[in-house]
C-alpha cells in the first residue's frame, strides 16, 4: 500500500509539475536543461521543421501532377449549329439549325502532366535547400546564445552567493568584535565611545545583509526564466568562481581569425548571401521556355434518360508535349530580378559591416580578460594584506593600544578587497561567456 501511495504521488507531481523537493544545478546540468526547456530553442527547432517540409512542397514540382474529376451537366437549352440554305436539314432557301446533343451529360476525367525541363524549378528547390540549411544555422545560433545566456544567468547567481557569503562573514566579524569590546569596555580598556561604534558597525551591516540575500534569490528567479524552469521550483547552486594562476590570455588575432570562421552571426548572414545570390538566378530563368508533357483521358456519354444501362459510353486519350516560351510580361521578370540584386548587395553590405563589429568585438572581449586577469592578481594580493590589517587591528584593540575606528576601517578594507577580486573574477568569466559566443562554442 505504501508503495502505491508513493508511486500516486510521484505521478501527481509529474502530472502539475510541483514537487517540494529543491532542485540543485550545477553549470552543466543548467546548459543541459535550458537545451530541452527554454522556448526559443523549441521554436527554432519547429522552423528547422517546417523549412524540411517547404523543401518537399517545392520537390512536388519535379513528379508527376494528377487530376481527376467527375462533371454532370444538364442541358436545359441544347447547343446547335447552323446549316447553309439547300442541305436537307435546312428549310427551302434558308439557312438550317441543326439541335446536337442529348439533354443529360456525364464526363469522367483524369488528367496528368510532368515537367521536361523547367529551370525556375530547379532553382527553386536549392533555395528551398538553403532555407533548410539557414534554419539549421539558426537553431545552432540559438542554442548557443542560449547556453551564452544560462551561463552568465548561473555566474550571476554565484557571485550574488558570494556577495551573500561575504557581507555575512562581515557580519559574523562585527558581531564577535561587538562582543569583544563589551568585555574590553566591562574591564575598563576601551571607551563607550568603542562600544558605540562597535554596536553601530553590526547595525549598518544587518541592511547589506539583507539586501545581498535578496539579490541572491533575485539572481536565482533569473536563472529559472532563463533555463525555462517552473517558477515554483525551487532550485539551488553548486560551483565557484574560481580562478587558475596559470591562466593564459588568448592573442585578439587567433580569436578574430576563429571568430571568421565559426561565428554564427557570420555564418547566418553567408547562408542570407547564398540564398539571395541563387534568388537571381530564379529571377532570370523566367527568360527561359519550360518543356512539359501531358496526358488527358475521358470517359464520356449523353443522353436523354436516365437508364443507365442503356448509355453507349465513349473515351477519348490524348498525349503530347507543350513547349512554353515568354516573350514580354511587361518588364516583370527585369524589374524582380534588379530587386534580387539589389536584396543580394544589402546582404554582402550587412557581411561587411559584421565582420568589422565581430573583430572590434573580439578585441574588446581579449581585452576585458586581459584586463580582468591584471585585476584578479593585484586583488589577491590586496585581500591577503587587508587580512593581514584586520588581524593587527583587532590585536590591537584586544591589548588596548588600538581603537575601533581602526578595527572598522580594517574590516571595510578586508571586505572591499574580497568584493574587488569577486568582481574580477565575474567580469573574467563573463568575458569568457562572451568570447564562447563570438566562437559558436556550446
Amino acid at each position: 500500500m505504501k508503495r502505491i501511495f508513493l508511486i500516486l504521488f510521484a505521478l501527481a507531481n509529474l502530472i502539475y509539475g510541483q514537487t517540494s523537493e529543491k532542485l540543485v544545478l550545477d553549470i552543466d546540468t543548467a546548459v543541459g536543461m535550458a537545451l530541452t526547456k527554454n522556448a526559443n530553442i523549441s521554436i527554432s527547432k519547429m522552423e528547422v521543421k517546417k523549412s524540411e517540409n517547404k523543401l518537399r512542397e517545392v520537390r512536388s514540382g519535379l513528379f508527376p501532377k494528377l487530376d481527376a474529376s467527375v462533371q454532370y451537366q444538364r442541358y436545359i437549352e441544347k447547343p446547335v449549329i447552323f446549316l447553309p440554305a439547300g442541305t436537307p436539314f435546312s428549310p427551302p432557301g434558308q439557312p438550317g439549325i441543326l439541335e446536337i446533343g442529348s439533354d443529360n451529360s456525364f464526363i469522367g476525367a483524369v488528367g496528368m502532366s510532368v515537367p521536361i525541363f523547367a529551370l525556375g524549378l530547379y532553382d527553386g528547390i536549392e533555395i528551398a535547400s538553403l532555407g533548410v540549411e539557414l534554419s539549421e544555422v539558426n537553431s545552432k545560433s540559438m542554442e548557443v546564445k542560449t547556453i551564452t545566456d544560462v551561463k552568465k544567468a548561473f555566474l550571476n547567481v554565484l557571485i550574488a552567493r558570494e556577495y551573500k557569503n561575504v557581507m555575512q562573514q562581515s557580519l559574523q566579524n562585527a558581531l564577535e568584535n561587538f562582543e569583544n569590546v563589551i568585555e574590553l569596555n566591562k574591564s575598563g580598556i576601551l571607551s563607550n565611545y568603542d562600544l558605540l561604534r562597535a554596536e553601530v558597525g553590526v547595525e549598518n551591516l544587518k541592511p547589506l545583509v539583507l539586501q545581498a540575500e535578496n539579490n541572491y534569490e533575485l539572481a536565482k528567479e533569473g536563472l529559472k526564466i532563463t533555463i525555462g524552469i517552473n517558477a515554483e521550483q525551487k532550485i539551488d547552486v553548486i560551483g565557484e568562481i574560481d580562478f587558475s594562476d596559470s591562466y593564459q590570455t588568448p592573442s585578439a588575432q587567433d580569436i578574430i581569425d576563429q571568430v571568421m570562421i565559426n561565428n554564427p552571426q557570420l555564418n547566418l548572414v553567408n547562408k542570407q548571401l547564398e540564398i539571395t545570390n541563387k534568388s537571381i538566378s530564379l529571377e532570370r530563368s523566367a527568360y527561359i521556355p519550360t518543356l512539359a508533357a501531358f496526358g488527358s483521358y475521358q470517359y464520356q456519354t449523353q443522353a436523354n434518360d436516365f437508364k443507365f444501362a442503356n448509355y453507349n459510353w465513349v473515351s477519348t486519350f490524348v498525349v503530347g508535349v507543350q513547349l512554353q516560351i515568354p516573350v514580354f510580361n511587361g518588364f516583370k521578370t527585369s524589374a524582380r530580378i534588379k530587386q534580387a540584386e539589389i536584396a543580394s548587395t544589402q546582404v554582402d553590405e550587412q557581411k561587411k559591416s559584421l565582420i568589422e563589429a565581430l573583430k572590434t568585438q573580439a578585441q574588446s572581449v581579449v581585452y576585458r580578460i586581459e584586463q580582468a586577469v591584471k585585476r584578479i592578481n593585484g586583488q589577491m594580493k590586496t585581500v591577503q594584506q587587508a587580512e593581514e590589517g584586520y588581524a593587527i587591528a583587532k590585536t590591537r584593540l584586544e591589548n588596548g593600544v588600538g581603537t575601533q575606528l581602526e578595527i572598522n576601517d580594517a574590516e571595510m578594507a578586508l571586505r572591499q578587497a574580497k568584493l574587488n577580486k569577486l568582481q574580477a573574477i565575474y567580469d573574467l568569466k563573463v568575458a569568457e561567456a562572451d568570447l564562447q559566443y563570438l566562437l559558436g562554442k556550446k
